[in-house]
């Protein structure tokens, strides 16, 4: 059983066009894999605790030992030896990290909202509730 010569070539081809659609497949895969926005979108609340989580791990190791904030909001305590650019720095980052808790409690809130009914509504009388309070 000798194959003919446009045999052969059309089993070639069948195994490329074969071939080609498995190494799309195969691609297709890796970018689901690494692709960190389907993560996102697969587990939220990881990625949130996870910025969050390098945000206050962030602000340990910036802040310098001895520095408060007061009621003004100025640095102040034991700032012997910090620069105007350090406490500029300082101010920065701590916004900073209030940009992102900020962000983290709307992306909470949201999740929440999705998951539990009615509790956009129940958040906001408490938030109602707890400015009247004060």
């Amino acid at each position: 059983m000798a194959e003919t010569v446009s045999e052969i070539e059309e089993r070639i081809d069948r195994t490329r066009e074969h071939l080609g659609s498995t190494l799309r497949e195969l691609e297709d895969k890796v970018e689901g894999v690494i692709d960190w926005r389907e993560h996102f979108h697969q587990r939220p609340h990881l990625f949130l605790g996870a910025a969050f989580a390098g945000g206050v791990l962030l602000s340990a190791v910036v802040r310098p030992r001895g520095l408060t904030y007061g009621a003004d909001e100025q640095p102040v305590g034991q700032n012997v030896g910090i620069s105007p650019v350090q406490v500029q720095a300082l101010d920065f980052w701590r916004n900073v990290q209030g940009a992102l808790v900020g962000v983290a409690s709307a992306r909470v809130r949201d999740y929440l909202n999705q998951l539990v009914p009615d509790f956009e509504e129940h958040y906001r009388r408490a938030e109602q509730h707890g400015r009247s309070s004060s």
